[in-house]
């Protein structure tokens, strides 16, 4: 039986599975991690970082904290400014920061608590999503804020349902209504390729694990969800659908999934798993000592929506007890996951140092030193840059038989010790003419994130539709992505994860 073509029209195409890869030769995947920035770039001593709060059980013990667990992070072209929804204190109130280059930030008074950047007068806040609507016409005119239940142990499920609102202008909320059930650090996000809103609902108290629940609605009758056998629900959500098992919670010995946030990035969904390492490490002895428990971010891909299988080390690690980092431990991402920035995809994540003098005894849970002194840093890596498909000689990567409806064929590379060029296979396994490897100008001895393989045949357009396969042949290069685009621009039509000046949306149009 023929194999049926994959269609790549839509955003460019990455190397993390095998998934477009019939064959190769003489090449290996290379995985590469972020390179951490050394300092934070949202920290407690940054003047108007944390605003004076009066409200909370214990004002005079504050946790000397700024987080984003999971909060978000976007690139608004409305505004031409990165915009940034974090938590002060621990179970504080969410606060709003906005910095026209990602790394020296502003702290404006938005006028709900005034001289503050307060966004709620007064709350206890334990995990938050913030996005725009991707389905709206205007984005960034439609932001949606999901508040999960706050989840005190020893309880279970939580005495509190979710809290759903929205904003048009992502600063001054109005309520939607409740959602459901769920445990503290639960998410929510879009998928925009199939249009779906996914809340990504802790579902245990131990094992940690996950189920979600999909709704093509934020908020209203459609976006509620009920336990089974949750007794206490409100009688408003009593008979709405079950959130459905999801994630495991077995990522190797002695792991646990602690959080799941997730975004379209060009032509996959790209998942953040926050995984515990369930050692020494976790509540208990935590606490005596007052240090961060040791989670870290692992990237994870999908191209179904459900299925994400994470890397088996932390793409973004915490430093350790006994470094004194800023970051030794307690790593959660960002909402948005990441923005596109000067040819870099930046990577904001949570990070705390802890306060050994300040345990358990005679305070809070929560105002314990394994909770304390939080800031929010950056990771950067190369743009598509998750895996290379590396030839130390020469190699060649054959696709599965594809179709497209562009004209230009683009690749990011690198090849600074030699080149990377291509040829089109008819279905008949052999060169189309005018595509052949002969035909094509290869790229040589440069490095690029976006350049175009030119042939002498002209534009692909005239294969538009047609089930073809490519063949890459590497020389000393590394391939990291590659795509068709209906413009000499190169634009891939993909989704560019929280966006980037760059860009006028959340494409690559």
């Amino acid at each position: 039986m023929r194999p049926s073509a994959l269609d790549i029209s839509l955003g460019r195409q990455l190397f993390v599975d095998d998934a477009l890869v019939e064959s190769t030769a003489g090449v290996v995947r290379h995985w590469n991690r972020p390179v951490k920035r050394d300092a934070p770039v949202v920290w407690p001593g940054l003047p108007g970082a944390v605003p004076a709060i009066t409200d909370l059980a214990t004002p005079d013990d504050p946790a000397n904290l700024v987080c984003a667990t999971d909060g978000g992070l976007w690139w608004d072209p409305t505004r031409r400014a990165f915009r940034l929804w974090y938590n002060v204190d621990w179970l504080g109130d969410i606060c709003y920061a906005e910095s026209a280059d990602g790394l020296s930030w502003e702290f404006p008074d938005i006028g709900v608590v005034p001289g503050t950047n307060r966004v709620f007068a007064s709350d206890v806040i334990d995990s938050w999503s913030v996005m725009p609507n991707y389905a709206a016409p205007d984005p960034y005119a439609d932001w949606k804020l999901h508040v999960s239940s706050p989840y005190v142990p020893p309880a279970w499920p939580p005495t509190t349902d979710d809290r759903l609102w929205e904003s048009g202008d992502g600063l001054h909320f109005r309520p939607l209504g409740l959602a459901g059930r769920s445990g503290d650090r639960s998410t929510s996000y879009y998928d925009p390729f199939r249009g779906e809103w996914v809340f990504s609902l802790r579902s245990a108290s131990l094992p940690r694990t996950r189920h979600r629940f999909v709704s093509r609605a934020f908020g209203g009758d459609a976006c509620r969800w009920a336990w089974p056998g949750d007794a206490a629900a409100l009688e408003s959500l009593r008979g709405a659908p079950e959130p459905e098992p999801w994630l495991d919670a077995d990522y190797g010995p002695g792991r646990q999934l602690y959080s799941f946030n997730a975004v379209a990035y060009e032509s996959v969904m790209l998942g953040a798993m926050e995984i515990l390492v369930n050692t020494e490490h976790d509540n208990g002895d935590c606490s005596k000592v007052g240090l961060p428990k040791n989670t870290g971010l692992h990237f994870c891909f999908s191209r179904d929506g459900r299925t994400f299988a994470p890397r088996a080390e932390p793409d973004i690690a915490p430093e350790g007890w006994g470094s004194g980092a800023w970051d030794t431990g307690y790593l959660s991402a960002t909402g948005g996951v990441c923005v596109v920035k000067d040819e870099r995809l930046w990577f904001y994540y949570s990070g705390l140092r802890g306060d050994g003098g300040r345990l358990a005894s005679g305070t809070t849970w929560f105002r314990n030193g394994m909770y304390s002194n939080g800031s929010i840093g950056l990771a950067t890596l190369r743009r598509d840059g998750f895996a290379g498909m590396v030839a130390d000689g020469r190699g060649e990567i054959v696709t599965k038989p594809l179709v497209f409806d562009g004209g230009h064929l683009f690749v990011n590379a690198e090849c600074r010790f030699g080149s990377v060029s291509a040829e089109i296979l008819g279905e008949d396994g052999r060169p189309v003419r005018g595509f052949s490897a002969c035909d094509c100008a290869p790229f040589r001895q440069a490095d690029s994130t976006k350049t175009e393989l030119r042939f002498a045949g002209g534009s692909l357009a005239t294969l538009s539709g047609h089930p073809v396969r490519i063949r890459f042949i590497l020389e000393c290069a590394t391939l990291y992505a590659f795509w068709v685009s209906p413009s000499p621009r190169g634009g891939s039509r993909g989704y560019v994860a929280a966006g980037g000046p760059a860009y006028p949306g959340l494409r690559d149009l």
